[in-house]
């Protein structure tokens, strides 16, 4: 492929993008029933052929200038995590519109599948929950036909492309050691266990009236619901906090006209808060489907994180720094505003919370327990992508999960738990760095850094880069030799009175 078709392909990276998130929003936002991916894959089918593929490594081996090399490799995993994709592409509108219009029926109550992590949530009878999450399985069941074809194709292609798994593939592409990431993550699970074990079994007993082997997934967004909480955490606050925060540190949210709030409540609206970048900068929206509470903000600021990231980025960057990259990066600056949560001076300062003490354990709680599930989540989808899909995995899956968090799991979710191309690492990677960056705003700034108009200057100029940086890059720029998870793992004993 000639030089000239290099460039249309990075020239077709921000339309492709742009099409593609509006039709993930409007889906996702419940104002589409039906996903409709297909044609705009079509219509950049370029982008993601073989010859694109071999196109984008070749011109990243002789690429000699070091700017020139670093878009080259975000382009080769775009184009070859895209071209499984687009090669899935019709799977992928049929799970989505599934799941968009999938109803579950309890006993003759009519519930959108999208909708039933909303109901556990605030359900307080155990039967009830009991009795809904398995009228969802049935449906699930039906949903796990096309996941599973979808993820043998995936399998199947990488090979096609030269690899000797799925797992190898996103490892050579995304440049990311996993087995030393899943060796730091097995380290943190025998760490944290007692810690673990501990504290999530005083929250369900306390909370749910069952001990940690008695629960199962299905009772733990209730127990976590923290309804008692709730007057701290209003709906009609939700925004308004937000905004206050970045005021704090000397960013003025009225300027950001390009990022777009969608708090509108919609029967078929996700339950899951999303932030979609439909054009970097210029067209940033942030999407919620409040449903009261602490887990709102949680779910607000994580979602703010990402578009004031994605809002502040140079428009001059090529596309490759606005839109690919390693999205740990944006992650650990979603997670940077969502964890204020557990800090008991923004608690006070921001939200009037007197004595945030329960409050902050409770929260760091919850952190430990994502924490270790993502955790496994990665020691499972190291194996369930090593080889090729099967139902086999279904056991493995729920083992994994099993084994970290000490709850009961269906094995039917072994599918539908995964994000593409191993995200879960991204996850982990991002809690990483966040940590190191609050670290150093702390050093910097003091422990009310959230207060310091410097904050949020060193902030805007981080944001400002996009994703340019790796997080393995990004965290030496702020004094550290690499990832390390210390700062994350001392915070949390401390928090829960572990050693530290």
């Amino acid at each position: 492929m000639a030089s000239l078709d290099i460039a249309r392909l990075r020239g077709d990276i921000e339309p492709f993008q742009s099409e593609l998130m509006e039709e993930f929003y409007r889906n996702y936002a419940g104002l589409k029933d039906e996903m409709a991916t297909v044609e705009i894959y079509d219509r950049y089918a370029h982008l993601f052929s073989e010859a694109a593929v071999s196109a984008v490594k070749e011109a990243m081996e002789q690429s000699e200038q070091q700017e020139d090399s670093r878009c080259m490799r975000y382009l080769r995993a775009f184009t070859t995590t895209g071209y499984l994709d687009s090669s899935v592409k019709v799977l992928t509108d049929k799970a989505n519109t599934f799941e968009a219009q999938s109803i579950v029926d309890l006993d003759g109550e009519k519930i959108p599948y999208r909708a039933v992590p909303v109901k556990l949530r605030n359900e307080p009878d155990a039967e009830k929950r009991r009795r809904l999450f398995e009228a969802k399985l049935v449906e699930t069941d039906k949903l796990n036909l096309t996941l599973m074809e979808r993820m043998a194709t995936v399998h199947n292609l990488s090979a096609t492309l030269g690899f000797k798994s799925y797992g190898e593939l996103c490892a050579t592409v995304k440049r990311i050691d996993y087995k030393a990431l899943e060796g730091q993550m097995e380290e943190l699970l025998k760490r944290t266990e007692k810690l673990y074990v501990e504290a999530m079994g005083s929250v369900l007993q306390a909370r749910a009236g069952m001990s940690l082997g008695e629960a199962w997934s299905y009772d733990i967004p209730f127990a976590f619901r923290g309804d008692d909480f709730d007057r701290h955490f209003p709906k009609e606050r939700l925004v308004e906090a937000f905004h206050t925060t970045l005021k704090g540190m000397g960013i003025e949210p009225s300027k950001y006209e390009n990022i777009a709030v969608d708090i509108e409540e919609r029967p078929k609206k996700t339950s899951r808060a999303f932030c979609a970048p439909v054009k970097v900068p210029d067209d940033v929206r942030l999407v919620i489907m409040p449903t009261g509470g602490w887990k709102d903000y949680e779910a607000f600021f994580h979602e703010g994180g990402h578009a004031f990231h994605f809002g502040t980025a140079k428009k001059s960057l090529p596309a490759e720094y606005r839109y690919l990259g390693d999205n740990s990066v944006t992650e650990a600056f979603a997670f940077l505003m969502n964890r204020l949560l557990n800090n008991s001076l923004w608690l006070k300062k921001v939200l009037g919370m007197e004595q945030p003490e329960d409050f902050v354990r409770f929260t760091l709680t919850n952190e430990l327990m994502f924490l270790r599930r993502y955790a496994a989540k990665l020691v499972y989808e190291l194996k369930l992508h090593h080889a090729m899909v099967s139902s086999e995995y279904m056991e493995v899956y729920r083992s994994c999960l099993q084994k970290a968090l000490r709850f009961k799991h269906t094995e039917k979710h072994f599918l539908e738990d995964v994000d593409d191309a191993l995200y879960c690492a991204d996850y982990l990677r991002a809690w990483i760095l966040e940590a190191q960056i609050r670290a150093a705003l702390v050093d910097e700034f003091g422990d009310e850094w959230f207060l310091n108009e410097k904050s949020g200057e060193l902030l805007r100029q981080l944001w400002s880069y996009g994703q340019k940086y790796t997080a393995d890059e990004m965290v030496k720029t702020l004094g550290y030799v690499d990832l390390d998870m210390d700062p994350l793992v001392m915070e949390i004993e401390r928090g829960l009175g572990g050693s530290g």
